[in-house]
C-alpha cells in the first residue's frame, strides 16, 4: 500500500511520517504567513514592544483555561464511551483529547481528529462502529449547541456592533455551510440504509485498494460496523440520555472555556475583554472551521478573526491578539498533542494513519 492510499493508511497507519511532516508543514506555513501579515499591517515600528507586553498572568490563565477545556472534553469522551460499553479510564481520554487535537491541527476541516478519537476508541474495547457513535455523537452535540449559540450571538453582535456588508455575507456563509453538513450528518445518522446503499455502490474503491478477492469482505465488515453505529446511536436516544445529557453539559462547558480564551489575551494587552461581542463572533469562527479549506484552518482562522474583531478592536492590538490566540488555541495543540501522540502511539502510528488518510484526498 502506497501512501496515496487513504483506506490502506488509516488500516495499516504506514508510509504516515512523511505525510503528517507535510501536512504539518503547510499548515503552519498558512498560519504564520497570514499572523506576519497581519502583523504587519497593523503595528508601528513603536509598538513592536506590545508583542512582549501582554500581562503574563492573563496569558496563564488562558493556558490554564485550554487545559481545563482539554479535562472537560476528555470527560464528555469518557462518559460517552462508557455508555456503549466501553472502558476508558479519565488519563485515557485525556490522552485521546491531545492525540486528536494534534490530527485535527493539520487536517482540512479538522477532519483528521474524528478518525484519530475513532481508533483510538477501539483500543477501549468499543467496535469501529461504537466508536464511531461516540464521535459523531460528539459532533452532534457540538453542532446543536452553536446551532443555539450563533443565532442568539448574530443577533447580539449585530446590535452592539457595526457590522458591513463584507462581514454580513461572512455570517451568512457560514451559517449556510453549517446547516449543510448538519443536515448531511443528521441524515447519515437517520438513513442507515441510503448509507449502506452507497457503500455498496463504491465497490470499485474497495477493489482497488483490497483487490477482487477481499472487497466483498471489507464492504459486508463495513455494513455491520454501519449497523452497529446506528444502534448505537439509538441506544443514545433511548436508553441512555442521561449520558447524552451529561455530554451537552460538558459540550457547554468545554465551549465556554474555549471562547473566553479571547477575552483574556484582550484584557492582557490592555484592551477591554469584549465577553459579548467575543463570544458571538467566535460562534461564527467555529462554523467557518467546519469548512474544510486548509489543514487545521490555518490562514483561514487568521483572516476570519481579523475581519470579525477589527470591528471592535484597536487595529493597534489586532495582530498581537490572533498571534497570543493562535499560541494558545492552536500552536499549543500541536506541540502538547504531537508529544503525547509520539509518546502513546509510538510503533502504531494511529494519528499519522489519520492524517495521512484524509490528507492524501485533498
Amino acid at each position: 500500500m502506497g501512501c496515496d492510499d487513504p483506506i490502506g493508511g488509516l488500516v495499516e497507519g504506514k508510509c504516515i511520517v512523511k505525510g503528517s511532516r507535510k501536512w504539518l508543514a503547510v499548515s503552519l506555513s498558512f498560519s504564520v504567513v497570514s499572523i506576519l501579515a497581519l502583523l504587519l499591517l497593523t503595528i508601528t515600528p513603536g509598538q513592536l514592544r506590545s508583542l512582549i507586553q501582554i500581562h503574563p498572568a492573563f496569558l496563564a490563565a488562558a493556558l490554564i483555561v485550554q487545559l481545563c477545556s482539554w479535562l472537560v472534553w476528555g470527560a464528555r469522551i469518557k462518559v460517552m464511551s462508557e455508555a456503549l460499553g466501553g472502558e476508558v479510564p479519565f488519563k485515557k481520554s485525556v490522552e485521546i483529547v491531545l492525540s486528536n487535537e494534534f490530527a485535527a491541527s493539520i487536517t482540512p476541516g479538522h477532519v483528521g481528529g474524528e478518525i484519530t478519537r475513532v481508533q483510538l476508541l477501539r483500543s477501549c474495547n468499543l467496535s469501529v462502529g461504537d466508536a464511531s457513535a461516540v464521535v459523531l455523537g460528539e459532533r452532534m452535540l457540538d453542532a446543536l449547541f452553536l446551532g443555539i449559540a450563533a443565532p442568539i450571538g448574530f443577533v447580539l453582535f449585530t446590535k452592539y456592533v457595526e457590522s458591513g456588508a463584507g462581514l454580513m455575507a461572512l455570517f451568512g456563509g457560514a451559517a449556510l455551510v453549517f446547516g449543510i453538513l448538519f443536515f448531511i450528518l443528521l441524515y447519515v445518522i437517520i438513513k442507515p440504509r441510503k448509507l449502506k446503499s452507497l457503500v455498496k455502490r463504491a465497490r470499485w474503491l474497495f477493489v482497488k485498494v483490497k483487490g477482487a478477492d477481499k472487497a466483498d469482505q471489507s464492504i459486508q465488515k463495513f455494513l455491520r460496523e454501519i449497523d452497529v453505529f446506528h444502534n448505537s446511536t439509538k441506544l443514545y436516544l433511548k436508553d441512555e440520555r442521561k449520558a447524552l445529557a451529561k455530554g451537552f453539559l460538558f459540550t457547554t462547558v468545554f465551549w465556554l472555556l474555549q471562547f473566553s480564551i479571547a477575552s483574556l489575551i484582550l484584557v492582557g494587552l490592555g484592551s477591554p475583554p469584549w465577553i459579548l461581542a467575543s463570544f458571538s463572533a467566535q460562534t461564527v469562527l467555529m462554523m467557518i472551521a467546519t469548512i474544510p479549506l486548509t489543514p487545521g484552518n490555518s490562514g483561514i482562522a487568521e483572516l476570519s478573526t481579523a475581519t470579525i474583531y477589527s470591528t471592535f478592536v484597536s487595529t493597534s492590538v489586532l495582530g498581537i491578539f490572533i498571534l497570543g490566540w493562535r499560541i494558545v488555541t492552536y500552536y499549543l495543540n500541536i506541540v502538547v498533542g504531537g508529544l503525547v501522540s509520539i509518546r502513546i502511539l509510538r510503533g502504531s502510528a494511529v494519528v499519522e494513519g489519520a492524517v495521512d488518510g484524509v490528507t492524501s484526498k485533498h
